[in-house]
């Protein structure tokens, strides 16, 4: 009776809805996008899967609520709130190109039983309310309540991996890479003791037959120091030995700046086709498109991962290969891995053979009292690996016999108090330096410890650090990379030995050496393009400081920013607004302004803070917000004209700003006025920069001015010829506005060649391929060729751009760009002659719409180009 009952519902939702109460039949585009939910479920999850009993019991519970005025309103608004859920997830994974894994579908199926339950539990309810105390509508609240909750955090999952798993791959980037490959972590560790049961419980979960087999995972995880690192690593470098692996990699994974870095040297390692050093989106779907092509059996290690979020843009999508996760974290043993592995503490007997096996060479002549001394220190340790470690060097240093150290170790009156034990032996250690090294590692402790350039101490460090620094950090330095390493627990022991002056100290010594190594902005240009890659190798290092602010902060008040500090946040904002990372430059702007409200009134800090505002109002306007950067603008400019004397260079270029972002707002007429101010601030001074020319023209161009626009567009051009002229990106950016002036006087053509011009003018510089500008040219190329009536090249464009687009609404920066691509792709596909091109059209428009109201919820026409371009940047709008 239920499928006999579900069929008829499922095929004639308008029939059932129309004799319903009105409240009933509101529901009923609701109830086709829960249908979509039903259908994927049937078809994408397993074999034989019926959702018959589903669509009867959602029939039943809607007639009851008919029949009752009590339960008329509340229970088909509940159902439409859950359809709405089923209508999230259906935009992420229930297009027929979207790529569907084993935990997207473990995702949605939960969300099938979550719905199944709520209906199957909300008809009980009333069924058996007879003589029960609470009405059968409270009930019913209650539940929706839990299933609503459970229902969003899988949508949250569906759209976590989703973002993963639509990112652009095969269509931008052919694949291939080298055979056999080994990628180690930069401490790589040359001693190694026991856990050979470790081993055998990676081998178990991992499979030594991993040719051919499906992909498996494993998170190892334990307390810090108890040698998670060492071990995997061991592992990894014994089994590629064996030639179980063709191919291993190690990934730093505590951030998302470590992380990107990572895949970036892997796509370069493996030599991936297009491959480059600074373009880290790309290099990151290079690599998940090796995961899932590669012949070769590989092997990834995500060291020092902290939390799933962070991990799982770089999770492999792939249904082959194998992984392992090394973490503090015990939960990352659920998800994403699929089993987990403890390592623990060594016993006490194991741990004494440990010291004993480091110190061979320093046992003293009465063995029988050195193991017995060991036994009682690795007792007082409980087994930890890198303290006793620590231990180890420590009585090297000093030329102690085990028996002698005891005697030392148990006069210190931390020891009398258990909790104390481990930093009594950091303490012994670090009282045991000079103060060159204390000031060396008080710098390193504020870097991030994986990856640490050895130019940040002026390439002198070879000098500076002594063999017996070398003992306590088993091969600190990677002489083929130049680059330093340090366990994070020795960073942060270190670093809370420190006193506060000292720490803050430390702190500001590392800014002082990080800011004289990332590049400034141009003086002329105002910009960092051509120094990219500099940015590139110390960003996550000007973060690391960052987030080290934060955490200090939290400590102490007392703990604060520099000018320096300042400064460097100032470079790393600008270096962020270049390469589309808006979050992180929110972030670090933020901070920014927090750092500096800190510090004494004057000039300075006005000047830095007119340099924050600006950067704020250049993201906001990239990502669409076009009154919020106006208004921020202007604050920038006020500051910038109450300074004395005035800085006529800056006033120039944030009236310049202002001008473009008025013209973002749609404000061409103010934009002029803004345009002029920045010329009257430059003065008569020859050289008057070409991009302000260029961004001037594009406003005269909207305006209908074409004989202005053009001929401000024609210089700009007979400019970017010149052989001094190489700032790739402004010559981009400069054929675009071109293009668009072609555009606006109908000469499609021409806008299609040089939107065209504009695009390989990005890519020639190697620069990323996932910008939004590049996705931009593809969009206006696309536009262009419809208007020629060029369907088919229309169609590829606007698809091509989709892939872009796709990538960045998925990360919720620019859901309108992604939705424009949407819309003109209805408009060329309902001009199409193929059989399904009108329900394609329609598809694709209602699509449009759903994302244009993530940024406008209010939109009321969504039938036109400008509904969607008030939302683009304008510098590929």
């Amino acid at each position: 009776m239920g499928k006999e009952l579900g069929s008829i519902f499922e095929e004639g939702i308008d029939i059932l809805t129309s004799v319903l109460p009105p409240p009933i039949a509101l529901i009923q585009p609701a109830l086709r996008h829960l249908h979509v939910f039903v259908q994927f479920f049937e078809t994408k999850i397993g074999i034989d899967l019926d959702a018959s009993f589903l669509w009867g019991i959602i029939a039943c519970l809607l007639q009851i609520s008919a029949d009752d005025q009590t339960m008329l309103e509340d229970v088909p608004r509940m159902v439409k709130a859950l359809a709405h859920k089923a209508e999230v997830k259906n935009g992420y994974c229930g297009k027929p190109e979207s790529i569907v894994n084993d935990m997207v579908k473990e995702a949605c199926f939960d969300m099938q039983i979550q719905l199944l339950e709520f209906f199957t539990s909300s008809v009980n309810y009333v069924h058996n309310s007879g003589g029960k105390s609470e009405a059968p509508l409270k009930l019913i609240i209650r539940r929706f309540n839990m299933a609503n909750q459970e229902l969003g955090e899988a949508v949250t999952r569906v759209e976590k991996l989703a973002a993963v798993l639509s990112s652009p791959r095969s269509q931008l980037h052919p694949r291939s890479g080298s055979g056999r490959c080994l990628i180690t972590p930069p401490n790589r560790m040359t001693r190694f003791f026991d856990r050979v049961n470790v081993f055998k419980d990676l081998d178990r979960i991992l499979g030594l037959d991993v040719r051919g087999t499906p992909f498996r995972s494993v998170a190892v995880y334990g307390v810090g120091g108890v040698g998670k690192s060492s071990i995997v690593s061991t592992y990894m470098e014994a089994r590629y030995k064996e030639n179980v692996y063709d191919v291993c990699l190690w990934v730093k994974g505590e951030k998302p700046a470590s992380l990107r870095q990572s895949f970036t040297d892997i796509a370069i390692r493996l030599k991936l086709p297009d491959a480059q050093a600074q373009n880290h989106d790309d290099n990151l779907a290079l690599v998940q498109d090796w995961f899932q092509e590669t012949e070769s059996t590989w092997l990834v290690v995500y060291d020092n991962v902290e939390s799933a979020d962070i991990l799982m843009p770089y999770w492999p999508i792939s249904s082959k290969g194998r992984a392992i996760i090394t973490t503090r974290n015990d939960s990352l043993a659920f998800e994403p891995a699929s089993e987990g592995l403890e390592v623990k503490s060594w016993d006490d007997l194991t741990g004494s053979e440990f010291l004993l096996w480091l110190l061979k060479n320093n046992i003293g002549r009465d063995v029988a009292t050195e193991h017995e001394s060991a036994l009682t220190l690795s007792q007082r340790l409980s087994g930890h690996a890198l303290v006793i470690s620590q231990m180890a060097g420590l009585i090297h240093k000093l030329k102690y016999s085990i028996q002698d150290f005891k005697t030392f170790y148990l006069k210190n009156p931390r020891v009398h108090h258990e909790r104390d034990e481990f930093r009594a032996i950091w303490e012994i250690s670090f009282n045991s330096l000079s103060d060159d090294e204390r000031c060396l590692l008080g710098i390193t402790s504020f870097l991030m410890p994986d990856n640490i350039p050895q130019e940040v101490f002026a390439n002198d460090i070879e000098r500076d650090l002594s063999g017996d620094l070398a003992f306590f950090a088993d091969d600190f330095r990677d002489k083929n990379s130049r680059t330093l390493s340090l366990h994070r627990l020795f960073q942060t022991q270190f670093k809370y030995f420190l006193t506060p002056e000292q720490r803050l100290n430390a702190f500001n010594n590392t800014v002082s050496l990080v800011l004289d190594l990332f590049p400034d902005e141009d003086a002329k240009a105002g910009q960092l393009y051509d120094s990219w890659e500099a940015c590139n190798r110390y960003l996550q290092h000007a973060i690391n400081l960052r987030d080290c602010f934060l955490e200090e902060q939290k400590l102490s008040s007392q703990f604060q920013g520099s000018w320096k500090f300042c400064a460097l946040l100032n470079r790393s904002q600008r270096f962020f607004i270049e390469i589309n990372q808006p979050q992180e430059c929110e972030n670090t702007c933020n901070t920014n302004m927090l750092a500096l409200s800190q510090l004494e009134a004057g000039p300075q800090k006005e000047d830095y803070k007119a340099t924050i505002t600006s950067h704020q109002a250049q993201i906001a306007e990239s990502l669409g917000d076009a009154d919020i950067s106006v208004r921020l603008g202007e604050e920038c400019y006020q500051i910038r004209l109450a300074e004395h004397p005035q800085k006529t260079r800056l006033l120039c270029f944030t009236a310049s700003n202002l001008g473009y972002q008025c013209s973002s707002a749609g404000n061409q007429t103010v934009a002029l006025e803004w345009f002029k101010k920045a010329r009257e601030w430059w003065g008569g001074d020859p050289g008057y920069p070409s991009n302000i020319i260029m961004n001037e023209a594009r406003c005269h161009v909207l305006l209908g001015d074409f004989k202005t626009g053009g001929g401000m567009l024609g210089y700009f051009a007979a400019q970017i010829k010149n052989a001094d002229f190489s700032n790739w990106a402004m010559i981009a950016y400069g054929y675009f506005a071109i293009g668009v002036l072609h555009e606006r006087q109908n000469d499609f053509e021409s806008a299609e060649q040089y939107y065209l011009e504009a695009q390989n003018a990005w890519l020639d510089s190697e620069q990323t391929r996932l910008h939004p500008f590049n996705g931009a040219c593809m969009y206006r190329t696309g536009a262009v060729c419809l208007k020629q009536a060029k369907i088919e090249a229309a169609i590829k464009h606007l698809r091509d751009s989709m892939q872009i687009t796709g990538f960045h609404q998925n990360l919720q920066d620019r859901p309108v760009e992604h939705a424009r691509n949407l819309f003109k792709l209805s408009e060329a596909q309902s001009q199409d002659d193929k059989v399904d091109s009108i329900d394609k059209a329609n598809a694709l428009r209602e699509e449009a719409e759903v994302y244009l109201r993530k940024k406008d919820p209010d939109v009321v026409d969504c039938s036109t180009d400008e509904a969607y371009d008030r939302f683009v940047c304008i510098f590929w709008r």
